[in-house]
């Protein structure tokens, strides 16, 4: 008898039982025919698939249960793991400041062009020069004329003050002509001063010894007068007698009247002498006060020039450092409004336009209406740009800086919002820059919620419109 008869005997016994009605003919006719060898060996294949049947039961009951137990995990897992909500849109690269647009304050003839559109430069890189011959020309004019004022200024300054001629180094240095004629002139002031004054003095000593002599010669005068006087009044008296003559009288009246003459005509001229002492000291003393006048009007008007000078020579020293336009920012040259050296550049026109690239950029973002309520300044936010695999090159961390007051709408009829996104810094690595007009995927983060929630949305969105269709 086959295996497959002992097999499927076998079947028959699990299914009905070895005691059954079906089972127990079976079992009879095999011990007729079956050698006794065979029955065992029968036997033992019952066992051994009875043994089988009663372990699958088992094994599946394993495995149901280890189903089980990875669901109920993956339901608490969804219930408390987050994920992000983000509302999408498309963006564009701008500067976070406008264009620089670099203009020429006084314009001129363009000697050098030093860059070109789209060069990068940095804060203070020359761009442009513009021809400073005349500029340079005046300054040095106005240099010249400056140091020739502040020698003059500081003649005056030692005729005022008494001192000695002693200017600034950079008049002795940079202008030693104007230096030794200043110190001429002041040489020949003080000299011209000198003359004035001690000629005035001398004539107030000659008049002092004048008037010492009409001293003297007074004081001796009215020596004799009183004398004379004396003896007349003593001789007076004897006349009467006889004892002195009337000529010895009139003698002695005639000395003293001699006598008191010489007193009043030295007095007189006593008095016309010191008359020119005071005249004399007049002069001397008008004399410094004059010239004084003159060195201190003088040296108000040289210190006005001076003033004006210095202003000047800020101007003109200005206008020479403008002849060569420098970058004001760190950036990428955008557009040249001339190319040409030799052409004329206007005052006050523009020249270049230089787009900065140091600030934070500024990515404007469209962003759908139906996302537009969930979003906040700062909220997070990363931008992915289409220039550069972020799946190699990485993303910017950004953040929401403002959002449009009202919706816009585009030729195609499609309304959106303007959403600026401000990132935290301006490249992803060395070597790889981001300039304006860059278009960039942004990802705003609104808000989180759990793996449960996003999969029960669609049951709960059907639910709420459920049997509800007219």
């Amino acid at each position: 008898m086959s295996e497959g008869l002992f097999k499927k005997i076998g079947l028959i016994s699990k299914v009905f039982g070895g005691d059954s009605i079906i089972a127990k003919p079976i079992y009879w006719m095999i011990d007729k025919v079956m050698p006794t060898e065979t029955r065992e060996s029968l036997a033992w294949t019952e066992e051994a698939d009875l043994v089988i049947a009663e372990q699958s039961p088992l094994k599946a009951k394993k495995l149901l249960y280890t189903i089980f137990a990875i669901l109920i995990a993956l339901i608490i897992w969804a219930r408390f793991a987050e994920i992000d909500e983000l509302a999408r849109g498309e963006g564009r690269v701008v500067p976070s400041n406008q264009i620089q647009v670099i203009q020429s304050l006084d314009g001129g003839i363009v000697s050098e062009i030093l860059v070109k559109a789209g060069d990068t430069v940095k804060v203070g890189t020359p761009l442009i020069k513009i021809d400073e011959t005349r500029a340079v020309s005046s300054l040095k004019e106005n240099q010249g004329q400056y140091l020739a004022l502040l020698a003059k200024e500081a003649r005056l300054k030692a005729l005022a003050n008494g001192t000695a001629y002693n200017p600034p180094s950079a008049v002795i240095n940079e202008a030693p002509q104007a230096y030794h004629q200043e110190q001429a002139l002041y040489e020949a002031s003080r000299q011209e001063l000198d003359s004035s004054v001690n000629i005035a003095r001398d004539q107030m000593i000659q008049r002092e010894k004048e008037l010492m002599e009409l001293q003297s010669k007074r004081d001796f005068a009215q020596k004799t007068y009183e004398s004379a006087s004396k003896e007349l009044a003593a001789n007076k008296p004897l006349l009467a007698s006889g004892a002195v003559s009337e000529i010895d009288i009139l003698r002695l009246d005639r000395e003293a009247t001699r006598a008191r003459g010489e007193v009043d005509q030295a007095r007189a001229q006593m008095n016309r002498v010191e008359v020119a002492i005071s005249e004399a000291r007049r002069k001397i003393t008008e004399a410094q006060q004059s010239f004084m006048s003159k060195v201190r009007t003088e040296l108000n008007e040289t210190s006005t020039k001076v003033s004006s000078l210095t202003e000047t020579s800020v101007a003109l020293s200005d206008k020479v450092k403008q002849s060569t336009l420098k970058s004001p920012v760190n950036g990428r040259v955008n557009r040249l409004f001339y190319n040409t050296v030799g052409g004329v550049i206007q005052p006050g026109k523009d020249v270049m336009e230089v787009v900065p690239s140091d600030d934070r950029l500024i990515i404007e973002t469209k962003v759908q209406i139906r996302d537009i309520a969930f979003i906040r300044p700062q909220q997070p936010a990363v931008v992915k740009l289409t220039a550069y695999d972020y799946t190699i090159y990485g993303t910017l961390d950004a953040e929401v800086e403002s959002i449009a007051a009202d919706s816009t709408v585009d030729d195609k009829g499609n309304a959106y919002y303007i959403v600026r996104v401000r990132t935290l810094k301006t490249s992803l690595g060395k070597g790889l820059p981001i300039i304006p007009g860059m278009v960039a995927q942004v990802d705003i983060m609104t808000g989180k919620k759990t793996v449960l929630k996003y999969l029960l949305k669609p049951v709960l969105r059907a639910k709420s419109y459920a049997f509800t269709e007219r």
